[in-house]
């Protein structure tokens, strides 16, 4: 699929410039009075979610590389490169994204927030995991591409699941280009924190799979992430699109 155009950021040493949201109080003002799935601007856009930990350092151009840590590395195959990505999801339909390269979001992470979303449980996973890692976010249009979409779903898209979260169109590179958190209705009128919105947004956002202790296992254990968790996510965005990880940690950029 060709690449479509993707949201600027304004590098300032090594990390992103960010803009604080609006209080909460107009956040569900305004997401209450959309029109859920429409095509309209995010009422936020666009805003940022701005990160407490230190910016995650960008890419620095290099091609190939080595992952100092044995346990990050394996962590980085093991829940995001190789992950069986499956055949298609209800309404968003066949999934393309590609395993043996790592796939992530350029950053700041675009996200829709849909109207069906009542309460503060999204905005504050979003605030969470700024926080935790350094990652940054920016919310988007509906319709935006690239872009990960937070909103209910009935028992007939998660039959027994309470929610799931996942990419599931990438670009050439395999960067994240469509991604959705899918809450199930009955969950996704809630007041933060939410093990379960924290769980899934972090599903979208690049681990893949279950990792056993933290706040990424199946059922998650608490709300906040375990600090393997915290080191998968942010050595993830430090490689470039493309990248191949090898079982000894080195990496090369094959697409």
């Amino acid at each position: 699929m060709e690449a479509t155009g993707r949201p600027h950021s304004i590098e300032i040493s090594g990390g992103v410039t960010v803009r604080k949201l609006c209080p909460w109080s107009l956040v569900i003002f305004l997401l209450t009075s959309a029109c859920s799935g429409s095509d309209s601007a995010n009422p936020l856009s666009p805003a940022q979610v701005s990160p407490a930990a230190p910016p995650t350092p960008l890419p620095n151009g290099d091609r190939s590389g080595r992952i100092e840590s044995a346990e990050v590395a394996a962590d980085l195959i093991t829940y995001n490169q190789e992950v069986n990505v499956g055949l298609s999801i209800p309404v968003e339909g066949a999934i393309e994204r590609a395993k043996g390269i790592i796939t992530r979001w350029e950053l700041p992470i675009p996200v829709y927030v849909d109207a069906s979303i009542v309460g503060d449980c999204a905005q504050n996973a979003l605030d969470y995991w700024a926080s935790a890692t350094g990652l940054t976010f920016t919310l988007v249009a509906a319709a935006a591409e690239p872009r990960v979409v937070i909103r209910a779903a009935g028992p007939d898209e998660l039959n027994v699941a309470a929610g799931s979260g996942l990419v599931y169109r990438t670009f050439p590179d395999n960067s994240a280009r469509l991604g959705v958190v899918k809450i199930l209705t009955s969950e996704a009128r809630c007041s933060a924190p939410s093990a379960l919105f924290r769980h899934e947004i972090g599903h979208a956002i690049g681990i893949f799979g279950h990792v056993p202790g933290g706040l990424m296992s199946s059922p998650p254990i608490g709300t906040t992430a375990s600090q393997r968790e915290v080191n998968i996510l942010t050595q993830l965005y430090r490689l470039p699109h493309g990248t191949q990880i090898a079982a000894d940690g080195t990496w090369k950029v094959v697409r």
